[in-house]
């Protein structure tokens, strides 16, 4: 959404003018079906056509491309029109809104048709990729949520069993204490679990942000706040993991401690790591 509203404030003056020349140069012999559905064969990104009488009210129903709603005839459009201006040409064009029924971004264009209104929604993106604005393919846009959308599920699968195993591992604690090393048990158990709700956290995040809401309101939330949140997951992992092998070290051959500094050494990088990208996301907002 983000993307395609910079787009059009770059270029808002060369798609208005488009805009008003189209509405400009259409007039329909009366507002029939047939005669205002011409508008759809010329115009990819018309959606809604309809007219709007001298005392603002909605005298057709809603057309589309496929359709029409006629349970607006009659309504009160007074409101839509409180501080409109008209251009010289008798047009007037809409700042970029999301609609109502399409829930897409749209603008809307509004021509005096005689004594009436002309009232047409375009679909702004499709508007944008008419006029090479923006390039959009919606079979690819459909193949990426696909293979997206399986991705984050699979993950989804993925996390359950790690906190599944985790949870087992523990309770098996409790029935087999007596051939199990109970601390590298529950170091193992503590490990799997996390790493499963860091798992978890990013199948959410490429479900909601990709699939579910993608340009929609979670678009705000910082690409890097989520590596931030999936990084705090390992690092915790890991310190974890760097400190059963410290116990194990120190219980068994101290002449491997060299491997647990290099294992802490590690956390430590992860850990400046976690701090440069906040700092670097903060600044980038």
């Amino acid at each position: 959404m983000k993307r395609i509203l910079n787009i059009y404030i770059k270029n808002k003056n060369s798609v208005q003018y488009y805009l008003r020349d189209t509405l400009v140069a259409f007039h329909p012999s009366n507002f029939e079906k047939k005669s205002l559905g011409q508008f759809f064969e010329t115009e990819e990104a018309a959606e809604i056509i309809y007219a709007v009488s001298s005392d603002f009210k909605q005298i057709t129903p809603s057309y589309s491309r496929k359709n029409l709603d006629d349970t607006r005839v009659g309504y009160d459009k007074s409101y839509y029109f409180r501080g409109i201006q008209f251009n010289d040409d008798n047009t007037y064009i809409t700042n970029p809104y999301l609609h109502h029924v399409t829930g897409g971004p749209t603008v809307t264009g509004v021509k005096k048709e005689g004594n009436d209104f002309l009232v047409i929604d375009f679909d702004l993106l499709r508007l944008l990729e008419e006029l090479n604005l923006i390039e959009h393919n919606a079979l690819i846009n459909k193949i990426n949520k696909l293979v997206i959308g399986t991705g984050g599920i699979l993950l989804g699968a993925v996390s359950l069993f790690l906190v599944l195993y985790g949870g087992f591992i523990f309770m098996s604690l409790f029935w087999s204490a007596q051939n199990l090393d109970i601390l590298h048990a529950v170091f193992q158990s503590i490990i799997s679990i996390t790493i499963g709700l860091a798992i978890f956290d990013l199948a959410k995040h490429i479900i909601e942000h990709e699939i579910l809401f993608k340009g929609g309101i979670h678009e705000e939330s910082s690409e890097n706040t989520i590596l931030a949140k999936f990084l705090n997951s390992i690092i915790i992992a890991s310190s974890i993991e760097s400190l059963m092998v410290v116990f194990k070290i120190v219980l068994e051959d101290y002449s491997k401690m060299i491997n647990a500094l290099y294992l802490i050494i590690g956390v430590v990088l992860l850990i400046f790591a976690r701090v440069a990208l906040v700092r670097y996301g903060k600044n980038d907002r």
